[in-house]
């Protein structure tokens, strides 16, 4: 059995402010809604739930896991352009994280990086030394 990729189910306090700022801030794309309780939003393979908490909120904190340095440069510079919250630029992190942090307006957090650290400390696999 493989597991499948894990879908966040993020707390706001306004469902329809949420999802507009996900879509128009993240490029995210609303898939479904039910009422003002519940939304599903994707975008590429991203999935994620935001769940109207009726003004009671707690933050979530959502690490983004992209497949290279400049594709985190790249998405920035989108999320940036968009009118995103954003602490910073991305930048080389001493734990071995290129990143940087995106937040929502319910104080959420998106940690996008690439791990520049932990591809060299693995071991190749039996099937990796064979396709070499």
């Amino acid at each position: 059995m493989k597991l499948p990729g894990l879908v966040p189910e993020i707390p706001v306090r306004d469902l329809d402010r949420a999802v507009s700022y996900y879509q128009q801030s993240l490029g995210f794309r609303l898939d479904w809604k039910y009422k003002e309780e519940l939304a599903g939003l994707s975008r590429d393979s991203a999935r994620i739930f935001l769940r109207n908490t009726g003004g009671v909120s707690g933050a979530v904190f959502v690490w983004m896991n992209l497949e290279s340095v400049a594709s985190v440069d790249v998405l920035y510079e989108e999320w940036k352009r968009a009118g995103a919250e954003i602490s910073a630029k991305p930048e080389a992190r001493e734990w071995g994280l290129y990143e940087f942090v995106a937040s929502d307006r319910d104080g959420n957090s998106f940690r996008v990086f690439h791990d520049t650290e932990t591809p060299k400390n693995i071991p190749p696999t039996r099937s990796d030394a064979i396709a070499r």
